[in-house]
């Protein structure tokens, strides 16, 4: 993609002025809700609602048209029946407009006759020099520009970028990360595709100054070449998680009604994302889990791996559940034993590996950092795994201390239903309090300091922070 398209991209994203097609002060549309998205967010640019049978919308004056508007209209959003499109991508092209979202499904998604209704608006919007986000697609959501296409989400900005094919998952990823204490630097619902594309989108994410990890969810590309390509090169510089779907056959079929998309052979993808140094995930769960390793990772030296818990059970099944992925249980130096017994109870604890710290442990505020330090500065430790009932204030900030020591990826196993169910066995472990979970969570992420739902999820994180690193290495 030619520079000029990446700074086109970029203007995109930082528009002065919007304008919503497809509101009413009289009915509870779809429109509305994409109107309120950008008042939610506090936009600072003109906003125009556009229904030529309204005079105001959510106290803004109303439109007839895109023409009608006196000022320029950098953006967009586009909310009714398909068709009304044609002539509204004729507006904007009249007007000088620099995109539309068009958020109205019925395209190439449907049928051949709506594939042919679809080329129709690219062909008109591409020669008026307007581009396209969508069809079939929620839009783009960036907290530094104060744009969304949801309201209630986030407005503080992250660091990791969401590019995706579905609307509705973006919308739900951007509520489900931000209760895991993450924030976004851009989400990019692409929909159909019809003009600016995942290719397009992702070598501006792999430019963007804003973004430092980039997530995508995938059912299928046309021009595989290029994206190979791009991944294989931007993957040198930021980590890029992909969620790929639409493998299996009923999977295929869903997504060819879904996007229209051409999804590809699972032998062709498993060959891509090895050879590109993508990190791979199955379900949203991973997904999350892999953002929280993948922020500000410590990318190990080896596969050597330090299990501690206090919980015995959970310490036994996320020993498996290591060795599953490929980590080796490491055995701990002499010298560690002996300084790991000093701190322990003597009795119903362990300390070789999986470090056994008794139950007692999820009562005492200290027992935890200090076997964190002193495991963790073991030559033979290459990462750790620690099983953490609930999220202890007090053992979360000395663990964040340690982890300045230790250097070394470090993955917390926990439950955060402690935090929201707010039940007396939560206040009994300390645990933080709902309003201080998102700000603990997002400094444990900066500090290398992953959080876990489940000991599987936990092991292939730190796997793929392995292969992440030799992929690192090998394409220096």
């Amino acid at each position: 993609m030619a520079k000029d398209l990446v700074s086109e991209i970029d203007e995109i994203f930082r528009p002065r002025s919007v304008a919503v097609v497809g509101v009413s002060d009289k009915v509870n549309r779809l429109g509305n809700l994409l109107l309120y998205s950008f008042v939610d967010m506090g936009f600072e640019g003109m906003i125009y609602p556009i229904n030529p049978k309204e005079e105001t919308v959510m106290g803004f004056k109303c439109y007839p048209s895109i023409r009608d508007i006196e000022g320029p209209v950098d953006l967009v959003v586009v909310s009714v029946h398909p068709r009304y499109v044609p002539g509204i991508v004729d507006d904007c092209v009249a007007k000088g407009v620099k995109a539309v979202v068009i958020f109205s499904a019925g395209y190439r998604e449907r049928d051949e006759e709506g594939k042919k209704k679809e080329m129709e608006l690219v062909e008109k919007a591409r020669a008026g020099g307007v581009r396209i986000i969508g069809p079939n697609c929620m839009g783009l959501y960036s907290p530094s520009s104060k744009i969304s296409f949801f309201p209630g989400m986030p407005k503080e900005k992250g660091e990791v970028a969401f590019l995706s094919q579905s609307g509705s998952l973006t919308n739900i990823m951007g509520f489900f990360a931000s209760l895991r204490g993450i924030r976004f630097s851009k989400m990019i619902s692409v929909g159909n595709a019809s003009d600016l594309d995942v290719n397009d989108f992702l070598e501006y994410l792999g430019s963007d100054p804003e973004t430092k990890l980039i997530i995508c969810y995938i059912e299928g590309v046309e021009d595989g070449r290029r994206f190979f390509k791009l991944a294989r090169e931007i993957s040198k510089r930021k980590p890029i998680i992909i969620w790929k779907v639409g493998e299996t056959e009923g999977g295929n079929r869903a997504v060819r009604s879904h996007t229209g998309s051409l999804s590809g052979s699972k032998e062709i993808w498993d060959a891509v994302i090895k050879q590109t140094g993508l990190i791979r995930v199955e379900n949203h769960i991973e997904l999350i889990g892999f953002i929280t390793a993948f922020q500000n990772p410590y990318l190990p030296r080896g596969n050597r791996v330090v299990v501690m818990s206090g919980p015995g059970g959970p310490a036994v099944s996320t020993a498996d559940a290591c060795e599953k992925a490929g980590l080796k249980l490491v055995k701990l130096s002499e010298e560690t034993k002996k300084k790991l017994a000093e701190i322990i109870p003597e009795f119903g604890t362990s300390v070789s590996n999986p470090v056994d710290l008794s139950l007692s442990s999820s009562f005492d505020v200290e027992m935890y950092p200090k076997a964190t330090e002193i495991c963790g500065l073991d030559e033979n430790v290459d990462m750790l795994v620690e099983v953490i009932p609930a999220l202890n204030k007090q053992v979360i900030e000395r663990l964040i201390e340690v982890q300045k020591r230790v250097r070394k990826p470090i993955a917390v196993i926990t439950s955060i239903e402690f935090v929201t169910a707010g039940s007396q066995l939560g206040k009994l472990f300390g645990v933080v309090s709902p309003e201080e979970l998102t700000q603990t969570l997002m400094r444990m992420y900066q500090s290398g300091i992953s959080v876990h739902s489940s000991e599987q999820e936990a092991a292939k994180a730190l796997m793929a922070l392995l292969k992440y690193k030799e992929f690192l290495e090998k394409n220096r």
